[in-house]
């Protein structure tokens, strides 16, 4: 019994990190499609490395930092932050506010070197 649980956790696990990987790969393919980029972590933890191209909106600022972009509601934007939380939140309050494509990629460290690895 012990082992089928096992088996069955071990096969959870890797389909959960490969869905993580999709979404990594997703969201460089938005951003290489025109998608806007947006790091929603503090200034001082962008000014530290971010990714080429993202704009810093603080998670909590995320909606009227956009609107003072004037940003289009329907415009695929890819949120990303330390780990994934900050991000999922600010994915989470865009979609209150009314925009439609808005993702979630997770944490920089994890994104890092698959931007880096693709040159971009």
């Amino acid at each position: 019994m012990f082992k089928k649980i096992a088996v069955l956790l071990g096969s959870v696990m890797l389909a959960a990190c490969g869905g993580a990987d999709e979404t990594k790969q997703a969201a460089l393919a938005a951003v290489q499609g025109g998608a806007l980029l947006v790091d929603v972590r503090t200034a001082e933890e962008f000014a530290t490395g971010h990714l080429p191209g993202a704009v810093n909106i603080p998670h909590g600022e995320i909606v009227e930092g956009l609107a003072a972009l004037e940003t289009p509601k329907s415009t695929e934007i890819v949120l990303y932050c330390r780990s994934g939380n900050r991000s999922g939140i600010a994915t989470k309050s865009l979609s209150a506010a009314g925009f439609s494509n808005a993702m979630n990629a997770g944490g920089y460290s994890a994104l890092k070197p698959i931007w880096d690895a693709a040159g971009s």
